[in-house]
C-alpha cells in the first residue's frame, strides 16, 4: 500500500512541521539592516568590491557567471579585509554604477577584473577618479578591467585613460613584455610584496606602469634589461588607494587533480564548490597592503576572534550520521557514541543538531533515535540547533539526501518544520532552537535565508578554512560570510571533519590536522575562533573518535573562551552592525551588538611580528571598557555591554583595576569594590591588571552551590590571576 503524502497545507497545521508564526521571540538573526546616517567623525567601515557578471568563475558543475559571491574578492580579499574590521558589499559593475548618494556610506572602491571589456571604459575610468576626488580610496588589482568598451570594442587611448585616472598618479603605457627571460627586478619591498611566496627568477609578464606621485609608495619594480625606459611599478599605494598588477597580487600553482573514481569522491573545495586545480598563496601582504591603501593604520578594528583577551572557541555538530552503526562499541550507534564519549565528558559549550528525518520514529528514525536526541539536548552543555528535516544536498536545486515519497521537498519545512519538531518534540523545558545549520553544499538561496531570518535564528556553514601543510596560504581562510540578496549567511571558522578525511574515505584519523589550521590561525596574527565542527558520523570509527578526543583535548589546554555557536554568530552580526566615530582624544563604539572587542594594531608587521602600537586603554577617560589585554603587538580592548563606549588610548593605563583578561562573559563589573559575575559553561578564570605588586589580596568566590574564600598575590607586574571553577554563574569578590 502506498504511502500518504503529507501535504505542504498538513504540514503547516500539524505534526510534523512548521509554526514559526507561532514561535516565541527569539534572539534577532543577521539579515536585513536599515540605512544609516553617518555620524559626527564617524569612520565609515564599507568597502564597495565591484566585479562583473559577464566574466566567468570556475565552479565545480562548470563555468558560472560571477556572483557576489563568486568572485575572486569575497574568495580571497575579503578575509583580511574583514580582519581589518572592514565590511565588504559587492556590486555588479554591468548594472551600472553606483550614485554619489549610494557612495555616501563607503570608505572605498576595490576591484580585481579578469578580462579589459566594459561598458564605457572612460565613463567608467573616471568614475573610479570622482570617487578619489570625493575622499574615498579605489584599490585596483590585477587587470585594470577598462581597456575595450564590451559593446562597440573601441580601445581608448593610453593617454586617455592615464588622464581619467590622474588623481592616482599612475600612467598606463601598455607595452606588454612577455618574455621572462629579459625581465628583471629593479626594486621590491619584500615586506610587501613576497608575504606567502617569494617572486621567482623568471617573472611573470607585465604592462609598464609608471607612478608619477611623489607621495605614492612604490613596492615593486620591474623591467626590461634589453630596454631603456622600461621600468614599471607594478605595487603602489598612496593617499588615494593602491595598484598591484596583474599576476603580482597573488601565486596560483597548479596541482594535479585525479578524477574521481567510479563510486568515489573528488577532492573539493568546499567553502567555493570548485575543483582544486589549483593552490594560492599571496605575493602582495594583503593585511599591510589593503591597511596602507585604504589608509586604515591607526583605526580601530570590531574584532570577532576574541573575548576578554581570550581567543573564541566554538563547537557545532551537524546531525548527519546520527544512525550509524558504530564501530567503536558493539550494537551502539554514532551519536550514541559522540553522546557518552564526548559531550557528556568534554565540559565546554557544543551546538548540536539533527536531521528531524533520521530522529522522528515516522519516518527514519526509532524510539532510540528520537530518546537519544532528547538525551543529547538535556545536557547542560548542550546548545540545540537543525540541521533541516530531511537533509538538502543542494538547496538551489533543490536535492536531498533522504527523498522521501510521505513528504515532498519544501524549504518552510526544511527550515521552519524542523525547528517546530524538535521545539515540540525533542528539547527540554526551557530550551529553545539557537540557530540553524545549513546542510549539503551549504549554497543556500534568499528564500532559504528569508525563511530563517523570519524565525529569529541566526545560521552557519560554508567557508571551511584550512591553513596548513597542504594549503599554506591565507587564502584559504573565508571570510565571515557571505551577502545573498538582502540576507546574510555567516560561514564557519574551520573545516570539518569531511574535507580531512577526504569526504569521509580515509584516512578516518584525519581531522586531527585541523589543529594546524588552529595554529595558524592564531600566530603570528590571530584571524579565527577555534571552532570545533563535526558531524555524528566520527562516533562511527575509532580512528575518527580518537582525533576527535585529540582536538578538543587540545582546545581544552588553551586560553581560550568558550561560547555557544550562536554566541558566536551574535558577535558576527554585532561586527556588520558596529559603528565607530573619533570623539576628542578617543574613539566612540556604538550599534556593536553582541561583540565585545575592539582591536588596535597601530604597529607594523616585521620578521614575523608586530611591533609597535597603542600600549594601554586610559580607564579613567574611558566609557563601556572592562579593560584591555596586548597580544602580538596587537591592543585588545574589552567592551563592558552593547551600550555606546568610548576608548581613549594611553601609554599607561593609569591608576585602578582593570580586566586583563576572562574565559567567560563577564557582567556586574564593579572596579571601586572590585567584584563581578562570570558565567557560561566550563571552568573559569580571569586576571585583574592594575593591582599593587606583590600584595596579597583575599578572594571571595561564591558559585551557585558553595562560597569560596581564598588568598592570591599579585604578580610583580600587577596581574591577580584567578581560578574561579565551574559554576555555571560565579560572583567575585576581591578585598
Amino acid at each position: 500500500m502506498p504511502e500518504a503524502v503529507l501535504s505542504r497545507r498538513a504540514l503547516l497545521k500539524g505534526t510534523l512541521a512548521t509554526g514559526a508564526l507561532t514561535l516565541g521571540p527569539r534572539p534577532a538573526a543577521g539579515g536585513r539592516r536599515a540605512e544609516v546616517t553617518p555620524a559626527d567623525g564617524e569612520l565609515p567601515r564599507r568597502v564597495l568590491a565591484l566585479y562583473k557578471s559577464a566574466e566567468l568563475y570556475n565552479a565545480v558543475e562548470g563555468a558560472r557567471p560571477k556572483t557576489a559571491w563568486l568572485n575572486e574578492v569575497h574568495a580571497w580579499a575579503q578575509m583580511p579585509l574583514n580582519w581589518l574590521g572592514l565590511v565588504v558589499d559587492y556590486h555588479d559593475v554591468t548594472r551600472g554604477l553606483p550614485d554619489e548618494a549610494q557612495m555616501d556610506r563607503y570608505r572605498g572602491v576595490l576591484t580585481w577584473y579578469q578580462t579589459e571589456e566594459i561598458d564605457d571604459p572612460l565613463g567608467y575610468l573616471q568614475w573610479l577618479a570622482a570617487q578619489i576626488r570625493a575622499g574615498r580610496r579605489v584599490v585596483i588589482l590585477g587587470n585594470l578591467g577598462a581597456y575595450r568598451d564590451r559593446n562597440t570594442l573601441k580601445t581608448p587611448g593610453l593617454d586617455e585613460i592615464s588622464l581619467a585616472l590622474m588623481p592616482t598618479g599612475l600612467e598606463f603605457r601598455g607595452r606588454w613584455t612577455g618574455n621572462s627571460r629579459v625581465i628583471e627586478l629593479r626594486q621590491k619591498n619584500a615586506a610587501m610584496v613576497e608575504f606567502e611566496r617569494a617572486l621567482p627568477p623568471a617573472l611573470p609578464n607585465y604592462y609598464q606602469v609608471v607612478s608619477r606621485r611623489a607621495d605614492n609608495r612604490i613596492h615593486l619594480t620591474i623591467g626590461r634589461k634589453d630596454a631603456p625606459d622600461s621600468d614599471s611599478h607594478l605595487v603602489v599605494t598612496g593617499p588615494w588607494g593602491g595598484f598591484a598588477g596583474d599576476d603580482y597580487v597573488r601565486y596560483q600553482q597548479a596541482v594535479p587533480y585525479a578524477a574521481p573514481r567510479a563510486g568515489g569522491s573528488a577532492r573539493v573545495d568546499a567553502s567555493y564548490q570548485q575543483l582544486e586545480a589549483f593552490r594560492t598563496r599571496w605575493w602582495i601582504n594583503p593585511f599591510a597592503f589593503f591597511e596602507a591603501a585604504l589608509g586604515l593604520e591607526d583605526w580601530p578594528r570590531p574584532d570577532v576572534t576574541t573575548l576578554n583577551g581570550r581567543r573564541l572557541f566554538y563547537s557545532h555538530i551537524d546531525g548527519d550520521g546520527m544512525r550509524n552503526v558504530s564501530e567503536v562499541r558493539p550494537q551502539a550507534l554514532s551519536g550514541e557514541i559522540i553522546h557518552d564519549e564526548i559531550l557528556a565528558k568534554v565540559p565546554l559549550p557544543v551546538s548540536v543538531s539533527v536531521v528531524v528525518a533520521e530522529v522522528d520514529p515516522e519516518l527514519l528514525g526509532s524510539a532510540r533515535t528520537q530518546a537519544l536526541a532528547r538525551a543529547m539536548f538535556a545536557l547542560p552543555n548542550v546548545e540545540a540547533a537543525s540541521h533541516s528535516f530531511t537533509h538538502p544536498l543542494d538547496w538551489e536545486r533543490r536535492t536531498r539526501s533522504f527523498d522521501l515519497p510521505r513528504l515532498p521537498y519544501s524549504v518552510e519545512t526544511e527550515i521552519a518544520g524542523s525547528v517546530r519538531y524538535i521545539d515540540e518534540r525533542l528539547l527540554p523545558r526551557g530550551k529553545r532552537v539557537r540557530l540553524f545549520q545549513w546542510s549539503g553544499s551549504t549554497r543556500v538561496t534568499e528564500e532559504a535565508l528569508a525563511l530563517v531570518e523570519r524565525l529569529g535564528l541566526p545560521n552557519i556553514n560554508g567557508g571551511d578554512s584550512m591553513f596548513d601543510r597542504e594549503w599554506p596560504s591565507y587564502t584559504k581562510v573565508a571570510p565571515l560570510g557571505r551577502q545573498v540578496g538582502k540576507y546574510w549567511q555567516s560561514y564557519t571558522s574551520a573545516a570539518n571533519e569531511n574535507l580531512y578525511t577526504n569526504l569521509w574515505a580515509g584516512p578516518f584519523y584525519g581531522f586531527r590536522h585541523v589543529l594546524e589550521t588552529f595554529k595558524s590561525t592564531e600566530t603570528p596574527r590571530r584571524v579565527s575562533p577555534v571552532n570545533v565542527y563535526y558531524h555524528f558520523y566520527s562516533g562511527e570509527r575509532v580512528a575518527s573518535l580518537a582525533a576527535l578526543r585529540v582536538v578538543y583535548e587540545w582546545a581544552r589546554r588553551q586560553p581560550v573562551a568558550p561560547v555557544f555557536t550562536s554566541e558566536y554568530l551574535a558577535m558576527v552580526e554585532g561586527f556588520r552592525t558596529a559603528r565607530v566615530a573619533r570623539a576628542g582624544a578617543g574613539f566612540r563604539v556604538w550599534d556593536h551588538g553582541a561583540l565585545r572587542t575592539i582591536r588596535f594594531d597601530a604597529g607594523r608587521f616585521d620578521a614575523g611580528r608586530f611591533h609597535g602600537g597603542p600600549a594601554a586603554v586610559d580607564m579613567a577617560r574611558s566609557r563601556g571598557v572592562l579593560g584591555f589585554t596586548r597580544h602580538q603587538g596587537s591592543l585588545y580592548v574589552h567592551l563592558e555591554g552593547s551600550g555606546e563606549a568610548l576608548i581613549v588610548l594611553a601609554a599607561t593605563p593609569g591608576p585602578g583595576p582593570y580586566l586583563a583578561n576572562a574565559s567567560h562573559r563577564v557582567s556586574r563589573w564593579q572596579p571601586k569594590d572590585l567584584s563581578f559575575k562570570i558565567d557560561g559553561v566550563g571552568a573559569k578564570s580571569a586576571e585583574i591588571g592594575g593591582l599593587r605588586a606583590g600584595e596579597e589580596r583575599q578572594v571571595e568566590i561564591i558559585g551557585r552551590e558553595a562560597t569560596r574564600r581564598v588568598r592570591a598575590r599579585v604578580s610583580s607586574d600587577g596581574l591577580l590571576a584567578l581560578s574561579l571553577g565551574d559554576s555555571p554563574e560565579i560572583q567575585v569578590r576581591v578585598q
